[in-house]
């Protein structure tokens, strides 16, 4: 297979051979637009995550009322700890809340179900004996988030409805925003979930959040 290197040095003999200003300058303009899109990839790798603080508290009002240790059919609660717990005593309480009978083990302040948990432990390479304090709640929060396009947003490959749209699909509690029913729940109608924040609340929490980061 031919190297980029080798593709490099014939492509460049060949623009000696043409002698041609205008290839050599469209050449120069296509390297520059790759450039330019590397750097612009680069910009957004990173986001602080003090930026994402006005969708972190809109997600968690609709989510939990913003409690950290809310749970399934109990957003109020005080007495039991997820804060103290670690993420291998949070997974074994959320599997045999389930077990009990009941029709989800969403936890903490963004009601993250079983599947979604483990799957971020993995995908963050956290180890079971972290404590899923209020700081690892934010943060996973956050790569749920980025994994629904913050940094694509950021980039300008989405446009702010787009986004929350797509927040509406990891969020139950947030709106729809397009579509047919855009004040809904993604997931109105399966007895569950409703809608409890305003097309107007996340969209405003979305631009809010692009404004931290420019």
């Amino acid at each position: 297979m031919m190297t980029f290197r080798i593709l490099f040095k014939r492509v460049k003999r060949w623009l000696r051979r043409k002698r041609n200003r205008g290839i050599v300058v469209i050449g120069l303009f296509v390297v520059a637009l790759f450039i330019a899109a590397a750097y612009s990839n680069a910009m957004v790798k990173t986001i602080d995550q003090a930026a994402y603080a006005s969708l972190l508290t809109t997600i968690a009002d609709g989510e939990s009322n913003g409690n950290y240790n809310a749970y399934f059919k109990n957003a109020s609660n005080t007495s039991l700890k997820f804060t103290d717990m670690t993420i291998g005593d949070v997974l074994a309480w959320q599997k045999q809340y389930v077990e009990a009978g009941n029709a989800s083990n969403a936890v903490g302040r963004y009601q993250i179900i079983e599947p979604t948990l483990r799957s971020l432990v993995a995908e963050l390479s956290i180890p079971q004996s972290a404590v899923f304090n209020e700081q690892l709640q934010d943060k996973l929060a956050i790569a749920l988030m980025e994994r629904r396009g913050s940094k694509d947003y950021v980039a300008d490959k989405l446009s702010a409805e787009q986004f929350a749209a797509n927040l509406a699909k990891e969020w139950a509690a947030l709106p729809n925003v397009t579509g047919e029913r855009p004040t809904e729940s993604y997931y109105a109608g399966d007895g569950l979930n409703e809608s409890r924040i305003s097309v107007e609340e996340i969209t405003q929490a979305v631009r809010e959040f692009r404004a931290a980061v420019e």
